[in-house]
Formats: structure tokens, sequence, C-alpha cells
């Protein structure tokens, strides 16, 4: 039977610790919700693609930010659009209702 000093707990404890930390901080997160064609696309803490099933597996990138505008991709069509406008890119139209360096809400819709 081996046991354990409190220091070699303690390094496995904060181990664990530094892991878990570094998996939270893992690069971006999104969401999307769908209703009749229109879709709310949300991309937090770096994210930057998102697969949206709503709209035919379309596939919606975040280009780059620059103030209130955002530089997207969707289906291939690109475009910038300011936050609070509406605007066509491609076949759809992209309307962003929040737009920050940790998180970018678009409304998607055909």
């Amino acid at each position: 039977m081996k046991i354990r000093s409190r220091r070699s707990v303690r390094i496995g404890f904060a181990a664990a610790l530094l892991t878990g930390g570094l998996l939270s901080a893992a690069p971006g997160c999104t969401t999307n919700t769908c209703v009749n064609g229109a879709c709310t696309v949300t991309f937090e803490d770096g994210a930057s693609s998102a697969t949206v099933g709503g709209l035919d597996d379309v596939r919606v990138e975040i280009l780059g930010i620059e103030g209130d505008r955002v530089r997207v991709a969707i289906g291939g069509a690109q475009g910038t659009v300011a936050k609070g406008t509406s605007q066509a890119v491609g076949p759809y139209t992209v309307s962003p209702t929040e737009i920050s360096a940790k998180k970018i809400v678009l409304k998607v819709s055909r």
C-alpha cells in the first residue's frame, strides 16, 4: 500500500486545477437558435465560425471587427455590416445586434 505525502497531493491538486483552468479557457464557443428560417448566432470568447443547421448547414464566419462593424463570410459570400443595421451578404440578410471583443451576436435569415 502506497501512502502519498501531502506535498504530492498538493501538486496533483494544483495540476488538476491548472488543467481545468486551461480547458475552460479554450477558445470560444458558438450557439445558434433558429425559428422559421431566421437564426440568432452567438460567437463568444474568440470563436470565429459556426455551422447553422436552421439555414441548411451554412457556414457563418467572423473575419474581423472594425469598431461597431463586423466582417463576415456566409456560405462563401463576404460583407461588412454595422451594428443595428441589416445588409445582404450573398442570399442572406445579416443584422449584428452585439459586437465586442468577447461576444458577437448576429441575426441571419434568408
